[in-house]
């Protein structure tokens, strides 16, 4: 006990210190297991000062450390774990979950199956959890199945402020999820399918997926757009508030984020020690 108060102790300091110098739109782990945070905005912002060490992921506040311990926000949370998705942190065996989402307390959920993927609504009440068998189920904070539906490990999936949201590559499509474990077609895209991550954006207008290119979808209707993405972008991790993505995590290269709001969405954030940022 007397370990995780000092630790939270700590690492509230910390973040109280950095946030001094100006907005943090997020945080990335260097090569040596440092959390730094990225200050500023996309168009200009730069990597900062170590804060912690001995970090091996983050995921906005959520930070999992290299033995262990999980962290939301400076606080220590519960249990010891192995591996941290968007919003829960998953033990060793896959099936045990520490929900840790923006809006409510943690809260535990134990799964069946091992969990494939996971993703946490905006309130933090619900998870969409993609099984080894395939299934995909809805599950609530009291710990019910909410519904369950077969599903694929070719799926990628995602919430739209509390409305589940799929991709599925076979139909080039994405998918509303209903309650009654349907699914009803929100848009057909043009061409083939591909193997693609799905996010959405906090104000719920674009769905992006992440490939061998971005594709942003206006969920109310307007035209798709592409975009060629770098070597190494395999993560749509939510930035600035949920407006904006960042796609590649090593602040020794340039990050890149990706802002469905604008017109040329790629934005640069130089390399650690670079000061300003630029547009691509």
């Amino acid at each position: 006990m007397k370990r995780e108060i000092l630790l939270g102790i700590v690492a509230a300091g910390t973040l109280t210190a950095q946030n001094v110098g100006g907005p943090v739109m997020g945080y990335v782990v260097d090569g040596s297991a440092r959390m730094r945070p990225l200050n500023g905005t996309p168009s200009s912002g730069h990597v900062g000062a170590a804060m912690r060490e001995g970090v091996r992921d983050s995921w906005g506040e959520l930070a999992l450390l290299t033995d262990g311990t999980a962290m939301k926000g400076g606080r220590v949370l519960e249990g010891q774990w192995a591996s941290l998705q968007p919003g829960a942190f998953l033990d060793a065996t896959g099936r045990s979950v520490l929900v840790a989402g923006e809006s409510r307390s943690p809260w535990r959920l134990a799964l069946p199956d091992r969990a494939v993927a996971l993703r946490v609504s905006t309130s933090g009440e619900r998870v969409l959890a993609l099984l080894a068998d395939e299934s995909l189920t809805a599950w609530t904070a009291d710990g019910k199945a909410e519904w369950r539906m077969a599903g694929s490990i070719w799926w990628s999936f995602a919430f739209a402020g509390e409305r589940a949201m799929a991709y599925d590559p076979a139909v080039n499509s994405l998918l509303w999820l209903d309650g009654a474990g349907g699914s009803t077609m929100l848009r057909k895209l043009d061409g083939e399918g591909g193997r693609y991550t799905l996010a959405v954006d906090r104000a719920g207008k674009h769905a992006v997926l992440l490939g061998d290119r971005a594709v942003i979808v206006p969920i109310g209707g307007g035209n798709v757009r592409t975009a060629e993405v770098p070597a190494g972008a395999d993560r749509l991790e939510a930035v600035q508030g949920g407006r904006a993505f960042l796609l590649t995590r090593d602040p020794a290269l340039p990050l890149w984020v990706l802002d469905p709001e604008r017109e040329a969405p790629l934005l640069v954030i130089p390399a650690l020690g670079v000061e300003k940022g630029g547009q691509k």
